[in-house]
């Protein structure tokens, strides 16, 4: 997840190829997280892109996975 400032805690969701490089390249942005509205249970993704790319072997991190448990 890529924070977009500091002002707002909006966080995207990318999904990122992490064999070229040590940060990765953001391959596409599948949704956003706003942990200031609702109690941190305000977010969108789009499952039909995230199941996709799971299929073809892409790995949620720790945050995505306690975020999409909500």
């Amino acid at each position: 997840m890529q924070k977009k400032n500091n002002l707002e805690n909006l966080f995207y969701i990318n999904v990122i190829y992490r064999k070229n490089s040590v940060f990765g390249k953001i391959i596409k942005r599948i949704g956003f997280f706003n942990s200031n509205i609702n109690n941190g249970k305000s977010f969108f993704v789009n499952y039909n892109l995230l199941f996709f790319y799971i299929k073809k072997g892409a790995k949620l991190s720790k945050r995505l996975f306690e975020i999409l448990k909500i």
